[in-house]
């Protein structure tokens, strides 16, 4: 009997874990408050990265294909070039509105940032780039 109840409090213990984690596969639960301490994001642009991007493009991203282009919490660690290389990607992705991609977004439709929050978003790299560049 002793055995049962410790068997049930390990398995909520591991369901709760796994609740946690999301094993859903909706990775966009990870947010920038994780991106170290180097690379400040404005709070309306961090908002938006949050809520679209950061769930894909992090380390704790599923799909190599989108760290590979872009790691918000490695910002910190791009030198120069990099970041400016990476505002313009930005730039040119949020004015087409390729991401979210189409795939993701008959998913999880809740994840498509606004007209605003595309226009944040792109007005703050254009800003970016512009300050590297000085």
């Amino acid at each position: 009997m002793k055995r049962l109840g410790i068997l049930l409090v390990i398995s909520a213990f591991t369901i709760a874990v796994f609740i946690q984690m999301n094993i859903t596969g909706n990775t966009t639960s990870a947010t920038t408050d994780e991106v170290k301490e180097g690379y400040k994001f404005p709070k309306k642009v961090k908002a938006v990265i949050d809520k679209s991007c950061y769930g894909c493009h992090s380390e704790k991203g599923k799909s190599d294909d989108a760290k590979e282009a872009l790691r918000w919490d490695l910002m910190d660690e791009y030198d120069k070039s990099k970041l400016v290389s990476v505002m313009d990607e930005i730039i040119e992705v949020v004015e087409k509105q390729e991401m979210p991609p189409k795939k993701m977004l008959e998913k999880k439709p809740d994840l498509k940032p606004s007209e605003k929050e595309y226009e944040t978003l792109a007005k703050w790299a254009e800003k970016e780039a512009d300050k590297l560049l000085d």
